[in-house]
């Protein structure tokens, strides 16, 4: 009985030793998923871009542009494919009256612009309408959808989002549009 009793003991020592070696491996994942800056989650709960939906949000407005019917919800663009709708980001030209909620606003070379969720906008005085524009070289955002990927050019990672490429500046914590050929170097 004393024997049955020390191989239980050791057998249950043995459980935790190997429990401990599994949470020490987790940390250790987790130390490498963080040894990239964390980003922000503020878009965690917006559908990706390209993904399809059966139904848009209610609210939203419905935005003609060049004869389609796009939809806008909250800083989402939607854009009708047969009977579904596909998660986008705006053509440069497409107007809204009302920003998203929360934009990032920033001036550059005297010029003010609004950012969300990958897209650009400036006001129009004349229409009273925001105006999607391309993303400015030199702009620096606070945060970037989680559909950017990344590339490694020398020494340096680019996060590249729609054909734009950004560097992430860890003094500023901000996101800098930089050009294709400046990434290419």
């Amino acid at each position: 009985m004393i024997g049955l009793s020390l191989c239980i003991g050791n057998s249950a020592l043995g459980q935790n030793k190997k429990h401990r070696v599994y949470k020490k491996k987790a940390v250790v994942k987790q130390k490498k998923h963080v040894h990239r800056h964390a980003r922000p989650y503020r878009y965690a709960h917006h559908p990706r871009c390209g993904v399809t939906v059966r139904v848009r949000p209610a609210g939203g407005r419905i935005v003609a542009y060049r004869g389609v019917n796009y939809h806008f919800h909250n800083g989402v663009w939607y854009k009708p494919r047969g009977n579904k709708f596909v998660v986008f980001r705006p053509f440069a030209g497409i107007r809204i009256k009302v920003l998203p909620p929360s934009c990032f606003a920033f001036t550059l070379r005297a010029k003010k612009y609004h950012y969300y969720y990958g897209t650009y906008y400036v006001y129009i005085p004349e229409a009273q309408e925001y105006e999607v524009v391309a993303a400015p070289e030199g702009a620096q955002v606070d945060t970037l959808p989680d559909d950017c990927t990344e590339e490694t050019i020398g020494d340096t990672t680019y996060y590249v989002l729609d054909d734009t490429y950004y560097v992430y500046s860890k003094e500023d914590d901000l996101y800098k549009v930089v050009s294709p050929s400046e990434a290419a170097m």
